[in-house]
């Protein structure tokens, strides 16, 4: 009797193991020359870790993957000196455009969480370095707890993401970009040393006339520039701004973030109401 008590106990460890092992197997690859194009770029569908060198060429990886679509990205090189250009995009839009000179602090890791990927389009990673060095990347796909995206580029009014409802928690990133100001937001902003805007939208769809309170998280002081459904200013906050939510009205929010170079941490934005 005790030996069958052991055999079970082995045959339910080993079950255990063997679904904890299949929850989170990355499957260990190298890189696979030539995948300096589209059309020869390295297929990955499944988490995978890859090991792959700059050679002064242009590394490729078509993103299709069967086990979720929602994604953690993770890339690592061996010489914090490279300066590193990474584009995450599809057919129809970049996701995101990195050069790593423009990080604050950059020690030669960058992290994305929760990258949403639409599950009728192809994606790709196309990566160089202005200097021979081997780098990791690493990618992990889900498929629950769905977070609300920023979806760039959202830097210009009519681009704006839409905040659906009060507490509804918002992800993005502030990413260095080359902006072409709209003339409706230049007197609030200053020119010097604009790293990113992103636009948000929200819409009081109820018969009732409230306040509401934008906050926002992140590790720096960023500008919170409230506008009307007609691009009219309203009012400016930092990292918090409370006003009237009146019904039936749309509202335009944009947060502008300065400096010389930004982080590669992610931000939070929600609003609630009084």
């Amino acid at each position: 009797m005790k030996y069958i008590l052991i055999s079970i106990f082995i045959l339910i460890v080993s079950c255990t193991n063997k679904s904890n092992i299949q929850n989170n197997y990355i499957l260990k690859n190298k890189e696979i020359e030539p995948n300096d194009t589209l059309e020869y770029s390295q297929y990955i569908d499944c988490n995978s870790s890859i090991s792959g060198k700059f050679d002064n060429d242009i590394d490729i990886y078509q993103i299709n993957p069967t086990n979720g679509f929602m994604m953690d990205f993770y890339i690592s090189t061996y010489d914090n000196k490279a300066n590193i250009y990474l584009d995450i995009f599809s057919s129809n839009k970049t996701v995101f455009n990195i050069n790593t000179e423009d990080i604050k602090d950059y020690k030669g890791f960058i992290e994305f969480q929760d990258i949403l990927l639409d599950d009728d389009d192809t994606y790709f990673v196309r990566l160089n370095s202005d200097r021979e060095c081997q780098y990791s990347l690493k990618f992990i796909f889900k498929d629950d707890n769905l977070p609300s995206n920023e979806i760039e580029y959202n830097n210009t009014i009519d681009k704006a993401n839409t905040i659906n409802y009060p507490n509804e928690l918002i992800y993005g990133y502030f990413i260095k970009n080359y902006l072409n100001v709209e003339e409706y937001i230049k007197p609030y902003i200053t020119n010097s040393n604009l790293l990113d805007i992103d636009f948000y939208k929200l819409e009081n769809s109820t018969d009732i006339n409230s306040s509401i309170s934008i906050k926002l998280k992140y590790p720096k002081d960023i500008d919170i520039i409230l506008f009307d459904e007609n691009y009219n200013y309203i009012k400016k906050g930092i990292n918090e701004l409370n006003t009237s939510f009146e019904t039936n009205k749309k509202y335009y929010i944009a947060l502008v973030c300065y400096g010389d170079k930004y982080l590669i941490e992610r931000y939070t934005l929600h609003y609630e109401f009084h």
